[in-house]
């Protein structure tokens, strides 16, 4: 069958949400994915040990509940997944030595409170880099570095681009859903995907996997979208609408070509702006850092962050970058990954005086991907520049009831970067299409 109402582009979050509400409405829904596997930047490893009986995930994308927002956890709820909030001790590496994170990751969050009151008296409209404000509020050089570098971190963004509107949404946002507690999905965050993909398929849904769409070609009412299988094989679907949730990266360097160019979207789309990030997860035979560590903060080494599952007792510690530092990162070492391997266990040596080599032969696995070099992400995920705030929400408007956009930077509620951003934004297209 070649013929649907809706042809869905992308099984990540945003997709998977909406392809399985279109389908339970009683529509005949097509789900395209390019990739070999559902999830998109939800992409999770699973190791078995030889000590454990349950196999550990490595997730090398998406990889927090972040906070309560309810998109999520009535999805978790249904699915009857288990999870845990992430505990344990937060520190900081610098000049050498090991000091409580607590009181810099609180500086810094001072600093963003104080954006949000400056903010607050400025006439409507106002907007402003981060580092704009930093400058121009008269913040105290050394507040104003720890202050950037968790912005960066945090959003995988540059300060001398991100907007101080949309920073001020997002931590609304994050108040409301209590975003500073994070979350695992015991199991892995696929587990979430599979669910989702699981409830489309029984509701009569197809899923076409490896089936990267070239061509959107469409007028009102009419859909026609093409490409190449991996068995080297021609496609073409015809759909009354198409919904299209691939990462905002992939829309702006023109993966899908349409035909014709619904000039509005594109145009908002370039407005925002895609984060880069460098990960890394290591699994050694045994733990080697503090007891209980959960955050360790090294913002004058790259990756800028380690964290630990705590109170999870798998010896995996995962080391992240973002923004600036992460592409300086990906520039230094090159497209190598096990560059990016040598790079991170010279860190913890320095860090825990643990020799490289006996790190090295204390490992169990490792994982990492190259986002930026993925050609269906081409980056992290989104964030809103200073003067597109309202980008969003004009990518989020349907074209002539034909085409609708979703996926995080779709998100109008301030929670671009997150899987609940994705997720919310797909059940809003779905909506739209039902129109209710």
């Amino acid at each position: 069958m070649s013929s649907y109402e809706v042809v869905v582009l992308g099984a990540g979050a945003a997709g998977l949400a909406a392809a399985r509400v279109l389908a339970e409405a009683g529509l005949r829904v097509a789900l395209l994915e390019a990739r070999d596997r559902i999830g998109g930047r939800i992409f999770t490893d699973h190791v078995t040990l030889e000590n454990s009986a349950e196999p550990v995930p490595m997730e090398l994308g998406a990889e927090f509940v972040h906070g309560l927002p309810q998109v999520i956890w009535d999805l978790v709820k249904e699915a009857n997944l288990s999870t845990y909030e992430l505990d344990g001790d937060r520190r900081s590496f610098a000049r050498g030595g090991f000091d409580s994170g607590e009181e810099n990751q609180g500086d810094a969050e001072g600093v963003i409170e104080e954006m949000m009151a400056w903010l607050a008296k400025q006439p409507a409209g106002t907007d402003a880099t981060f580092a704009q404000y930093l400058e121009r509020a008269g913040i105290d050089a050394s507040r104003g570095r720890r202050a950037a570098s968790y912005v960066e971190g945090f959003n995988a963004a540059d300060s001398n681009i991100i907007g101080v509107a949309a920073l001020a949404k997002q931590q609304l946002a994050e108040n409301a859903v209590q975003g500073d507690r994070l979350f695992h999905v015991d199991g892995g965050y696929d587990a979430l995907a599979t669910f989702l993909s699981e409830k489309f398929l029984a509701a009569g849904g197809t899923l076409l996997l490896e089936h990267p769409v070239h061509h959107v070609r469409w007028s009102r009412g009419a859909v026609s979208v093409s490409g190449v299988n991996a068995g080297a094989r021609h496609f073409q679907l015809h759909a009354k609408r198409a919904l299209v949730t691939l990462p905002l990266g992939a829309v702006n360097a023109g993966t899908v070509e349409f035909d014709p160019v619904p000039e509005e979207i594109f145009t908002h789309a370039a407005r925002m702006a895609m984060g880069a990030v460098v990960r890394i997860s290591l699994l050694f035979d045994a733990k080697f850092w503090h007891k209980n560590l959960s955050f360790l903060l090294t913002r004058e080494e790259v990756p800028t962050a380690w964290w630990t599952p705590m109170p999870n007792s798998a010896p995996l510690i995962t080391g992240w970058a973002g923004g600036p530092k992460a592409a300086a990162l990906s520039q230094k070492i090159g497209p190598d990954p096990t560059a990016l391997l040598e790079h991170s266990l010279d860190a913890l040596s320095r860090f825990y005086g643990v020799a490289t080599r006996d790190l090295r032969q204390r490992l169990v696995r490792w994982r990492t991907h190259d986002w930026q070099a993925d050609r269906y992400a081409c980056g992290a995920y989104s964030y809103a520049p200073a003067g597109a705030l309202n980008a969003s929400e004009m990518m989020a408007r349907p074209v002539s009831d034909t085409l609708y956009f979703a996926g995080e930077h779709t998100d109008t509620t301030g929670h671009w970067g997150t899987v609940h951003g994705a997720l919310g934004s797909g059940l809003r297209a779905a909506a739209q299409i039902l129109h209710l």
